[in-house]
């Protein structure tokens, strides 16, 4: 075939007599911009020239762009929108074939001839990069292999790989998960340059959560559990169940577990018990395509929080509240947190120590409130559980304070009505006063008339009283 193909192009040299003959490779990812240079350096744009492209298809010769000294051009009827030879700008010659979302199929050597001043024909090999899975359908647990495909006749070429960016040394997985899902890139390095063809590696299964996982919770809490298939599930197949972390024993589901209608197979759990901690599975049946089945799962385990509380028989001596974990494995430190309100609703937050356990030396009204153990891991906070503490002293004192207000609201209120009354009676006497003022003539009249009386009984002779037994 290729001793053909020499000859095929040997003997259109020697047709163009005098013609210039050039070969090389052009490589390029599948599905991007394919350009195949074709210059004419000797004539002007000015000059008529007549541009031909063609195809070596088996080892008939077939034309895929054509045009004349006229101008008139010739296109292929099939798919004439991928293929196309733009005006020459800037004043160069240049004839360069564009295939746009170029194919594997488009890869195999074409020919330009030009027809100018010096008649050009130039050999291009259009090698074409592509990325393919195998299978095409890639589920859960079952094997894969990436293969980079080349277009025939390549020599002295380097493939290496890329999945997200990132070199790697494998194509070929047995045990597929999620984490291999994403960008696999097959990068060609080939004498001149290097080309890299992408493709997206969907792997069927469960795509959220994508790996095993542990989630905390306080007692008392709600906790979603998530379990979201790809398309494909069979939803008869999707079950939950619990198991425990030590002995792997099964366990009953919670009471408040509650599983999501749908294709979706996510649950949760309304309200966290203390004894809910466990191993959570959730599985289903995925089908590839060529019909093998595999069973999908995951496993979450539920990590319960709580804290734990010891103080004295009275109630007011020492107290200790210590954060408690079903399973502190993964725990690094912890942290423990005063929540203080104010006014208009505002929330202080302040920290008290950062130990997993916090002692009080002595409850009083000011220890009331919120106490909040913080646990963190190695990625950060992993989550936290609250612990309301109640103090029967605060609640007395707060009803004493509200007497004692009652008790100074009433005494001021009997202190100001008194003060009222002394001088409102001051008030009534001073009116009084001034009323007899107003009248002075008549109190003379008044004044003398009872000096009068009083002179007349001074004036008046005394009677002596005679018995008339002594006569």
């Amino acid at each position: 075939m290729i001793k053909k193909q020499f000859l095929t192009i040997l003997g259109l040299a020697l047709v163009f007599e005098g013609a210039q003959c050039q070969e090389h490779d052009v490589f390029v990812a599948h599905g991007s911009l394919a350009v195949l240079p074709c210059r004419d350096e000797t004539s002007a744009l000015s000059h008529p020239t007549a541009v031909s492209w063609s195809r070596i298809v088996g080892n008939v010769l077939k034309t895929v762009w054509r045009r004349e000294k006229s101008g008139l051009e010739f296109r292929q009827v099939r798919n004439p929108s991928r293929v196309n030879c733009p005006v020459p700008k800037s004043g160069k010659a240049d004839y360069s074939l564009h295939i746009a979302e170029t194919t594997i199929e488009d890869a195999g050597k074409y020919i330009c001839e030009v027809d100018g001043k010096i008649r050009t024909l130039k050999v291009i090999n259009l090698r074409v990069v592509r990325v393919s899975f195998s299978p095409a359908v890639v589920v859960e647990g079952l094997g894969m292999e990436a293969a980079c495909q080349v277009s025939p006749g390549t020599q002295s070429v380097q493939i290496n790989w890329k999945r997200d960016g990132k070199l790697t040394w494998r194509s070929n997985i047995s045990n597929v998960s999620q984490k291999d899902g994403g960008d696999w890139t097959c990068q060609v390095t080939y004498n001149g340059g290097v080309v890299e063809a992408t493709a997206s590696l969907q792997v069927k299964g469960i795509v959220t959560p994508q790996n095993d996982s542990v989630v905390y919770a306080a007692v008392g809490s709600s906790i979603p559990l998530p379990c979201v298939f790809t398309d494909g599930l069979i939803p008869s197949t999707a079950t939950w169940n619990r198991t425990s972390t030590t002995s792997y024993s099964p366990l009953p589901l919670p009471e408040s577990f509650n599983k999501s209608a749908g294709p979706s197979a996510s649950a949760a759990i309304q309200t966290v018990q203390d004894g809910d901690e466990g191993m959570y599975t959730c599985s289903g049946t995925m089908k590839g395509l060529n019909g093998e089945t595999n069973t999908v799962l995951r496993r979450m385990e539920l990590v319960v929080a709580r804290v734990l509380s010891s103080s004295s028989s009275s109630g007011n001596g020492p107290m200790s509240l210590s954060c408690h974990l079903s399973n502190p494995s993964q725990i690094t430190s912890y942290e423990w947190l005063r929540v203080n309100y104010g006014p208009n609703d505002t929330r202080t937050v302040s920290s008290v120590q950062k130990t997993k356990s916090v002692r009080i030396q002595e409850v009083s009204e000011k220890d009331a409130g919120e106490w909040v153990c913080r646990y963190y891991g190695e990625q950060g906070v992993l989550g936290s559980v609250t612990y309301e503490l109640h103090v029967m002293g605060a609640v007395k004192s707060e009803n004493s304070s509200s007497g004692n207000k009652t008790a100074m609201v009433v005494g001021l209120g009997v202190f100001f009505l008194v003060v009222f009354l002394v001088v409102f009676q001051m008030y009534r006497n001073y009116r009084r006063k001034k009323m007899i003022l107003l009248y002075p003539a008549m109190e003379t009249i008044v004044h003398q008339a009872a000096t009068e009386r009083e002179q007349r009984e001074r004036s008046r002779p005394k009677v002596t009283e005679v018995c008339v037994g002594d006569l």
